[in-house]
């Protein structure tokens, strides 16, 4: 499966590399791992996962927390957001939407 980058995902990629270096790094290798019957389906083919941080050493349960659209009808997995569980526990239903909306807009090129 093909993994698709959205602008909207980059920005906030960017944003979190100032304070953790290694998040690209650690966000490729916990998306090389996934798999959707170990991972918490939200519904919609959106699937919630752990991130281990290299930075932080905390383990994936301190680490980051990242949505998944798994987009069967291309084989894409299309990253919408990610977090520092030390800042932010969870995210709202409306906020998701919000960055399922944003990362819309870029699958619609496809």
């Amino acid at each position: 499966m093909k993994v698709f980058f959205a602008e909207h995902f980059k920005n906030q990629l960017i944003k979190l590399k100032r304070k953790y270096p290694r998040i690209k790094d650690d966000f490729l290798k916990g998306l090389g791992g996934f798999n959707p019957n170990d991972e918490i389906h939200i519904g919609h083919s959106i699937y919630k996962i752990r991130i281990g941080s290299s930075d932080m050493k905390k383990g994936k349960s301190g680490g980051f927390r990242s949505y998944i659209y798994l987009y069967l009808a291309k084989d894409l997995l299309v990253p919408l957001c990610i977090y520092a569980k030390n800042q932010k526990e969870d995210i709202s239903e409306n906020e998701l939407k919000y960055h399922f909306d944003a990362v819309s807009e870029d699958l619609l090129v496809l």
